[in-house]
């Protein structure tokens, strides 16, 4: 009841502000520039035709209705002006037989390979369903089969679910691009034998890129709670993974496949399975993954890392630390066959090869050690870790990306680190000091920071401040402001950010001027 009467409330505050709406069924291309577009059908964008969505408009599904892609569609918004898509009534969501409570996500299916590509950014996407059995079991914010050309960048999925597989996103046989994306709350299973994969997203057969994205809250029955690779192979790059669960691989599924690009810059904290790979699960998968830091999981056994099934995965400069298992016999690692045969080199494994279980290790384990990452605020290395300078001396064949998750410049003072994180010394000023004009103090943040500019000239000011993946979280501007010093206070930030990571960035624009400063928060 309480659920129906949120719903009403819902359609009542659409109805009462929305100035300019639009009812929409069956075929539809051109502009959509409404303040509400109500979905009444199945929305058909025909091949060769072209659906543009407005920055600001909300998309209000009334039932369980899908959006299927013959054509085009391009949803660009920004950061203050979202495009949201959700449906009015969210009653019966939870039913995994039942389309109550959600719409049907798009669909790109049969889109010719010569349509025009269809861009997604600053979208909000909320409820999607994909439930039954057969193909309609698959994705629940968008099922995409044999079409390489979508982009989804800077867009936040909440709150979707698959029967099968990607609860989120389901790709097949499709190479898309998912960069600076928040993936949260979002499951793929059901109550049966049919496992799920892919909590927030599933890949079957595809070279997709995963970049700059933020996973929390996924969950799958199968393999996969955040990402599944089924047969792929993914550039992921610079993600983080946190409170992900599925049965084996709690972050992330690699099954079926030898990927041979850039896995790499991965944060994988507090994840967990119900049986085996509490970070991540290899499963007659090979990927070759660099810089990765598993830390703080959990599983029955292999609380970071699990390999079967002739899987020889190759790990090279990461920290596989305080992840927890039934017994510490494999709290860290643990391998199911005697078939399969990973690689470590230049890690820091808590316990060394003491600490994994399972089958006996018949892979490469070299130049590895065992010592406390020695971590100053979470992830980021003291002045004092032992993983400084202690990554390969020889970066040839890692696929190394050239920037750390903070995009720093990967290798510093001569060689590259262990972990996520590059060392870079920096200053934490509690009192003002002055920095290329720019200063903020305190820095860590509390409520009574402030940013302090001198401007050499009357200008506006742009303050941003971005997560570790890239993504804009806050963002002010003032209007033109006279030559001379000034404050603006950071408090609404650190109000209303409540931070999911230690850092981030704050870039100052003013003209043609730019300046940048590291936020501990």
């Amino acid at each position: 009841m309480r659920r129906i009467l949120m719903g009403l409330m819902l359609l009542a505050g659409y109805f009462g502000s929305a100035q300019n709406n639009y009812n929409a069924c069956g075929s539809q291309s051109g502009l959509w520039n409404y303040d509400t577009v109500f979905v009444s059908c199945d929305i058909i964008v025909p091949a060769s035709e072209q659906l543009v969505i407005a920055a600001n408009t909300t998309v209000l599904f009334e039932g369980y209705f899908s959006i299927h892609v013959l054509g085009s569609v391009d949803a660009r918004a920004s950061y203050n002006q979202p495009i949201s898509f959700t449906i009015a009534d969210t009653s019966g969501f939870a039913d995994y037989h039942s389309t109550a409570g959600g719409w049907n996500g798009f669909r790109f299916e049969q889109t010719l390979p010569e349509s025009d590509s269809s861009l997604f950014e600053y979208c909000r996407f909320y409820y999607g369903k994909a439930a039954g059995d057969s193909a309609n079991g698959y994705g629940g914010a968008f099922r995409i089969d044999n079409f390489n050309k979508i982009r989804i960048e800077q867009c936040l999925f909440d709150k979707h679910y698959a029967f099968y597989r990607g609860g989120a996103v389901y790709a097949n046989k499709s190479d898309i691009l998912i960069r600076k994306s928040e993936f949260l709350n979002s499951f793929a299973g059901n109550d049966g034998m049919d496992y799920g994969y892919g909590g927030a997203v599933a890949f079957r057969a595809s070279l997709p890129e995963v970049s700059g994205s933020y996973f929390e809250g996924n969950a799958s029955t199968g393999v996969g709670g955040a990402l599944s690779f089924e047969f792929s192979d993914p550039k992921l790059i610079n993600c983080e993974f946190y409170q992900n669960f599925s049965a084996l691989g709690g972050a992330i599924g690699f099954i079926r496949a030898t990927p041979e690009r850039q896995v790499a810059n991965l944060l994988i904290h507090e994840n967990s399975s119900l049986f085996f790979g509490g970070g991540i699960a290899c499963l007659e998968a090979s990927p070759h993954m660099t810089n990765l830091t598993i830390i703080n999981n959990s599983s029955a056994m292999g609380g970071g890392y699990y390999c079967n099934e002739h899987a020889d995965p190759v790990m090279a400069n990461s920290i596989l630390w305080n992840n927890t298992a039934g017994d510490t016999l494999g709290s860290q690692v643990w391998i199911w066959d005697v078939y399969s045969e990973p690689e470590f080199h230049y890690c820091n494994i808590q316990g060394g090869l003491d600490w994994f279980g399972g089958s006996s290790f018949i892979g490469v384990y070299e130049n590895n050690m065992d010592a406390d990452p020695s971590f100053f605020e979470q992830f980021w290395l003291s002045d004092d870790s032992p993983c400084i300078n202690a990554g390969t001396p020889d970066t040839t064949g890692f696929l190394i990306p050239p920037t750390d998750l903070l995009g720093m410049d990967r290798i510093q003072y001569g060689r590259i680190d262990m972990g996520v994180m590059e060392f870079i010394w920096m200053g934490l000023p509690q009192q003002h000091q002055e920095m290329n004009s720019l200063a903020v103090f305190p820095n860590p943040l509390n409520f009574s920071s402030v940013c302090e500019l001198d401007l050499t000239s009357p200008d506006a000011v742009e303050l941003s401040i971005f997560d570790l993946n890239g993504r804009l979280v806050w963002q002010q501007t003032s209007p033109t402001l006279p030559a001379g010093g000034h404050q603006f206070p950071l408090t609404d930030f650190v109000k209303n950010n409540p931070a999911k990571s230690s850092f981030y960035l704050l870039k100052v624009t003013s003209g043609s001027q730019v300046w940048s400063q590291r936020l501990i928060h």
